[in-house]
């Protein structure tokens, strides 16, 4: 008989060479440069809260130790999953994603046929498949290309947005949507069919109108469209968890992780507000052939194509459409990366044995290869936008389940952080370590304006969840008293607009409950058991199980107040010998500097390249 999945040692996934720190997704929503604003202020408060986390735990699968380790087995078990579940969905909406972007080769854009958008789906997941297949040291250094790609294209195309709007005299040729753009730097209301013109006789009503005059007027109305902006766009922002993801297959993690994951995501997402900036200097928000999500349309244009295919500059239209389906293939190559890792913890920590043996296995390069291949299968949920009649309803969809799911994951580790948080508070009362310890500061992470950063992840996150569904239910509630919804999408793909957004939210919680009160059923992690073993690892990872029994067989549960209500002067010399011994064994966070620290996203060094080859050898 199996022993349960908790009573087996945890196993993570190792690999000895360097995973580069990548920028990722440079991926362009509908919405306003205060939209992203918004998106990424509540997106890199959850990262800047994890990143103290990691600092001290950096484990691959380290999202999922989090609230494994400091919350509830169950909350471990029901990020994992939904986290595997929202990548492989994300695979499949950029893979989708990048065969729409094939369309737009044609002039005007044309929908493809369903062969040839099957055939290209097929070809890119295969493709995706094969490369993974090679071993993380081929990601890592594909990686590092992809990283200075979209890095140098999204600058390229800020000052390319420059050049159309201050010489528009020498390269635009005509800009039909351009009237009344400077007037009205919002939409007039909240307009499901989408602005078509912006003069300010469009009168906007609730009901008894076309679908054409349909919507919410006002300031209400502006708000909701402003807070749908912000639902979009938080799609794009999301994406620097997957560094953390992998911590634990850094060649260095120690040293690298304390100083990378506290800065790493702010360089993203301070270019998407410059970006859609520069992208609005040229756009109207009429533009019809803008996406509009509630909207019967059938394909959408990025808006820095809509403002290219204004200029005389031929052939600069194809080659931006052609480095935006880079960009969608390998933000989809990403999110097969970091789901294969949360299906092999998954397998390897809550699954039967046989299960863990299947899936849970690498071959001698240490590639998970039975996960890589499980992943790809769901990747083939992209195939399902074959559907003539809605042209981009499954991706969108898609999309808005991998919004919701990974929104709940961000909740999760915000939460996490203030039970560590709180375990290290109690530490500190009984003077045996403390986040304001200068060992603490100088060798790990102290991430400041604690805990209302978490709080702000942790309410901006629910307010996405809460609000991503509303549009479709205010429309499906609204539509019968329409003359007309000619303009607006079915009801049917309505429907799979509030499936999409409340689905992985609903099924986040169906997967806690049935683990922690169905099977196996698990216990809260209490104050007392967070040791100080865990916050400081030995810098040799073998040794964190057998100081974990130790631990364990040492305080038989009891708390750190429990344990020594005071300590005599030997213990507390042993404890700050521990503590410095751990420490020590690192590099300083920011021994480098930080010039230093972003120059080695040009060239690795020396001492860490071998090392990398050392232990590549081993």
């Amino acid at each position: 008989m199996d022993p349960p999945p908790f009573d087996r040692p945890q196993y993570f996934l190792r690999h000895f060479e360097h995973l580069d720190r990548a920028l990722y997704r440079p991926q362009l929503a509908v919405g306003g440069p205060l939209s992203y604003m918004v998106a990424g202020f509540i997106v890199g408060s959850v990262m800047y809260t994890i990143s103290e986390m990691v600092a001290c735990r950096p484990l691959t699968g380290a999202l999922i130790d989090f609230p494994h380790t400091f919350v509830d087995p169950a909350l471990g078990f029901a990020v994992c999953t939904i986290y595997l579940l929202a990548n492989a969905c994300s695979m499949a909406t950029l893979t989708e994603q990048t065969t729409e972007l094939v369309a737009n080769f044609s002039d005007p854009p044309q929908p493809l046929s369903g062969g040839a958008k099957a055939g290209i789906n097929v070809f890119l997941i295969c493709l995706t498949t094969v490369s993974h297949c090679f071993g993380v040291r081929f990601y890592g250094y594909l990686e590092r290309v992809i990283m200075w790609f979209k890095l140098c294209l999204i600058v390229l195309v800020c000052i390319l947005m420059l050049v159309v709007n201050f010489f528009s005299g020498l390269v635009v040729k005509h800009r039909a949507d351009a009237s009344d753009y400077t007037k009205h730097g919002f939409p007039l209301g909240f307009k499901p069919a989408g602005f078509i013109e912006t003069s300010l006789n469009t009168t906007l009503q609730i009901s008894g109108t076309d679908s054409a005059h349909f919507g919410i007027p006002g300031s209400g109305g502006i708000f909701v469209a402003f807070l749908n902006s912000v639902t979009i766009a938080i799609f794009a922002c999301m994406g620097g968890d997957q560094v953390i993801m992998t911590a634990g297959e850094a060649a260095d993690p120690w040293n690298d992780l304390p100083a990378v994951t506290s800065f790493v995501y702010l360089i993203p997402l301070s270019l998407y507000p410059i970006a859609t900036f520069t992208a609005g200097a040229n756009v109207n928000y009429g533009a019809p052939d803008l996406s509009h999500p509630w909207g019967r349309t059938n394909t959408s244009l990025s808006p820095f194509i809509i403002a290219v295919r204004t200029t005389s500059l031929h052939g600069l239209y194809y080659a931006l459409n052609f480095f935006f389906m880079i960009c969608a293939y390998t933000a989809a190559n990403t999110a097969l990366y970091v789901a294969t890792r949360a299906a092999f913890i998954l397998a390897q920590n809550y699954m039967p044995t046989w299960v863990a043996n299947s899936v849970g296995r690498t071959n001698n390069g240490n590639t998970p290869l039975t996960a890589i291949i499980f992943c790809s299968i769901l990747g083939f949920l992209s195939l399902v936008g074959l559907s003539k009649d809605e042209y981009s309803q499954p991706r969108l969809t898609l999309s808005e389940f991998f919004t919701g799911s990974i929104a709940c994951v961000y909740i999760s580790e915000c939460l996490s952080f203030l039970k560590f948080k709180a375990g290290l508070d109690e530490l500190e009362k009984c003077r045996i370590f403390s986040r304001n310890d200068p060992r603490y500061i100088r060798y790990l992470f102290k991430s400041r304006w604690q805990p209302l950063v978490a709080y702000v992840g942790i309410v901006g996150c629910g307010i996405v969840i809460l609000f991503s569904g509303f549009p479709a239910l205010f429309i499906l509630g609204a539509r019968s008293g329409l003359s007309d919804d000619s303009n607006l999408k079915k009801p049917e793909a309505l429907v799979g607009d509030v499936i999409g957004a409340y689905f992985g939210p609903f099924l986040f919680l169906f997967l806690y409950f049935v683990y922690k009160y169905g099977y196996p059923r698990t216990e809260a992690v209490h104050i007392r058991d967070l040791t100080l073993s865990t916050y400081l690892f030995p810098a040799d990872m073998s040794e964190i199980e057998l100081d974990n029994q130790n631990v364990a067989n040492a305080t038989k549960n009891q708390g750190p107040t429990e344990q020594q209500p005071r300590l005599d002067v030997s213990v507390a010399e042993a404890q700050n010998t521990l503590i410095s011994n751990r420490l020590e064994a690192r590099r300083k966070r920011e021994w480098r500097g930080v010039l230093r620290e972003l120059w080695s996203f040009v060239i690795t060094d020396k001492a860490e390249e071998g090392q990398n080859n050392d232990t590549a050898n081993i």
